[in-house]
């Protein structure tokens, strides 16, 4: 039969039992005792004398979330106590499912035990106990006790887990939310193999929890033999860090920290490492002084209102080598900037100030360029009557170098741009824009590319008027559960740079003609490089779309200027009247499969002066990528260094919990490898364990070749 009883009864017993005793999951509830619980149970006996509630048979109380269930029921009103027995079993609302074959309560509930207990928790750990006993109303005590976070094998559920962690006698205190071990052994399928007089972990309520972390243990041919311990340390809920020392035989000791905070506006991130080592030379000898070297990294960003942010990101080191040879960055140039940002709809504003860090060889620092001011301005109207919209832009740049040249820009231009769409199908753009810009400049180079030419300090301008038509028309054909597309794309440009022809060039020295650029008014990467003269910009667009989302695309197309003066440099493959070929093939029939290349073709002898491909194949658990790169000799005069190179990496699942990865990295220009990297990998739901050989071919000053074999263990849920 099913009854209402009264509240303090199963409330009491609810809270009480289930939450101050038996779960290891702090759950806080709100209880109003005002309101009846669901009892319900085969028979159900009153017994006045002694003023004891017996239910038995399928006992089980319901309130709210929580449901318990055992064999038998007793509450004695007069001693105070509640007592349950026989197959016990409480679900909480979180998950977690507590098993008991006896729980006794006394002393006003503040106080009982319990025999037999096991708690699986919510993500899937367990901990059993021979018996526990309740000494306070924040502090429960199990003895002989075994925590774990491996399932059970199936076939044998009585044999021994991956890992276990047994303990004489283990403290659950609430207060502190720590789960405390006395004379812990940790086992290894049954066989013990490390001993801690004391050990302890935060209960699974707990999401950031101060502690050590998973070491990690490396030999090294420039660092040594190498172990890091980090720790945890939670300062407050909106703060953290993690500080992790690094002890190695050849370079002694690094401590690297990383400290994050949030606040109501935004958050920060800030990392930094710093060691003292012996100094060495560029052919990684001993001086015989020694040094502090280090790094400092940060960014944050934060609200000043609904629709503006100021923020940061900064980057330095003490060394040119030192991020590399701590495997921190591989970086050749370190950006730091500060910021204020709004947008607003459409519109968007930015002033910011930039620093850099070279770290290359050959690098100058004082021809490294320092930006105080940055200030950009984008706006564009909403679309009137016919669909046109107006465009504004405004940049100014303040440029310096402690030696070279020193550049100051003022740059504005307006737009206007009437998109159109034929009734026939036909997609067309007119857009003109006039622009100008102002430069002071010291110090500047009479030939950029030759830095023994004469220097002299100048005020010149310019006026860039520019206006295009472009036209395309996509035909679209559906055979069963395939869409071809045909799309013939052209575009007409013309534009002029009106005024000084020699002014300065800081942000478009590298340039790369390719399927991005094809179209537009400017293919320069910035403003200081203007394209100029009448040109005619046509391709044709393929593609074909499956029902299941596949697809595959494929663009080719070229440039015709009208002038066979087109101010590129020889290289970039637009330097002729007729330009290189670009084209792009992108295959995605599945998820499974993805493959794409870009070639530029040389239109005189139909070579290829670009060649990129990328592909990958497989699942997240077994996939294979490979990635090529070809750059012509011939582009260094635009910037760009030549590359040919050659990149493959791997994953394959050996078992259910076993893989291997790899990757190979190889500079087929020199024939010298560049970086290669070999690992085996156990992961399951408790365990993880990886090892991981890389050897770096890098030659940079103090560092050598290096081969690292590095190991990490992890015992989950501890970290």
């Amino acid at each position: 039969m099913t009854r209402l009883l009264p509240a303090l009864l199963a409330s009491t017993f609810l809270n009480t039992v289930a939450i101050d005793i038996v779960s290891a999951k702090e759950i806080a509830p709100s209880v109003d005792f005002q309101h009846e619980s669901l009892f319900s149970a085969d028979e159900i006996a009153y017994d006045q004398k002694t003023e004891t509630v017996t239910a038995t048979g399928n006992v089980e109380i319901v309130q709210g979330d929580r449901i318990l269930k055992a064999d038998q029921v007793i509450y004695n009103v007069a001693a105070d106590t509640v007592e349950a027995v026989g197959n016990i079993a409480l679900l909480e609302p979180s998950g977690d499912v507590v098993f008991a074959d006896r729980v006794t309560l006394s002393n006003e509930f503040k106080t009982g035990t319990i025999r037999e207990i096991r708690i699986l928790f919510a993500d899937n750990s367990r901990l059993a106990a021979y018996s526990a006993v309740r000494e306070s109303e924040t502090k429960t005590v199990l003895n002989k006790a075994v925590f774990s976070s491996c399932s059970l094998c199936e076939e044998d559920p009585e044999a021994d887990p991956l890992w276990q962690l047994k303990s004489s006698k283990v403290e659950h205190n609430k207060a502190d939310q720590t789960i405390a071990y006395e004379n812990a052994v940790l086992e290894f399928f049954g066989i013990p193999v490390f001993y801690t007089p004391y050990f302890s972990h935060p209960d699974p309520t707990v999401e950031r929890k101060s502690g050590f972390l998973a070491p990690s243990a490396f030999e090294s041919s420039r660092l040594g033999y190498g172990l890091s311990v980090p720790y945890y340390y939670v300062i407050s809920e909106d703060k953290d860090m993690t500080i992790t020392p690094l002890v190695t035989s050849k370079e002694g000791v690094q401590i690297a920290t990383e400290y994050r905070q949030a606040f109501e506006t935004g958050d920060m991130v800030l990392d930094a490492s710093v060691t003292y080592v012996d100094e060495r030379d560029r052919e990684n000898i001993k001086t015989g002084d020694q040094e502090i070297q280090g790094h400092i990294r940060g960014i944050g960003e934060f609200a000043l209102r609904d629709d503006w942010v100021w923020g940061y990101n900064f980057f330095a080191t003490s060394h040119d080598t030192y991020l590399e040879k701590y495997d921190i960055s591989d970086a050749d140039t370190l950006t730091s900037t500060a910021y204020v940002q709004g947008l607003r709809g459409r519109n968007f504003t930015r002033l910011s100030a930039i620093a850099f860090q070279a770290l290359n060889e050959e690098d100058d620092s004082g021809e490294t360029p320092f930006v105080p001011g940055w200030l950009e301005y984008h706006y564009i109207s909403e679309p009137d009557k016919v669909g046109s919209r107006f465009s504004v832009d405004v940049d100014a740049l303040m440029l310096i170098r402690t030696e070279g040249q020193d550049t100051n820009r003022l740059s504005a231009s307006a737009g206007w741009h009437l998109p159109h769409t034929s009734p026939s199908g036909q997609v067309m753009s007119l857009d003109a824009t006039i622009r100008g810009d102002a430069y002071y400049s010291r110090d500047q180079l009479d030939d950029p590319f030759d830095p023994t030419s004469d220097t002299s300090e100048s005020v010149t301008g310019r006026v860039i008027p520019a206006v295009s038509f472009k036209w395309s028309y996509p035909f679209v054909r559906s055979t069963g559960s395939v869409r071809q597309t045909v799309e013939p794309i052209v575009e007409a440009v013309w534009s002029e740079s009106l005024g000084s022809k020699n002014t300065p060039n800081e942000d478009s020295l590298s340039f790369e003609f390719d399927d991005t650029n094809l179209f537009g008014f400017n293919r320069s990467a910035g403003l200081d490089s203007v394209e100029e003269g009448a040109r005619l910009n046509y391709g044709v667009n393929f593609g074909f779309y499956g029902s299941e989302g596949g697809y595959t695309s494929f663009l080719i197309g070229q440039s015709l200027y009208e002038s066979n003066d087109t101010g590129f440099s020889e290289g970039s493959g637009l330097e002729n009247q007729t330009s290189d070929y670009v084209a792009r093939l992108a295959i995605q029939p599945n998820e499974y499969f993805s493959y794409s290349q870009r070639v530029r073709i040389d239109q005189d002898d139909l070579s290829l002066a670009r060649h990129e491909l990328d592909m990958r194949l497989g699942s997240d658990k077994n996939w294979f990528e490979l990635g090529y790169l070809s750059l012509a000799d011939d582009q260094a005069a635009i910037g760009l260094e030549s590359r040919h190179e050659i990149y493959v990496a791997g994953r394959v699942q050996l078992a259910d919990f076993w893989s291997t990865y790899g990757s190979y990295r190889r500079d087929l220009e020199e024939n010298d490898s560049i970086e290669a990297r070999a690992g085996l990998e156990y992961l399951d739901e408790c365990f993880g364990f990886a090892l991981e050989v890389k050897r770096d071919y890098t030659r940079d000053r103090d560092l050598k070749p290096e081969t690292k074999v590095g190991v990490r263990i992890r015992l989950l849920p501890f970290n």
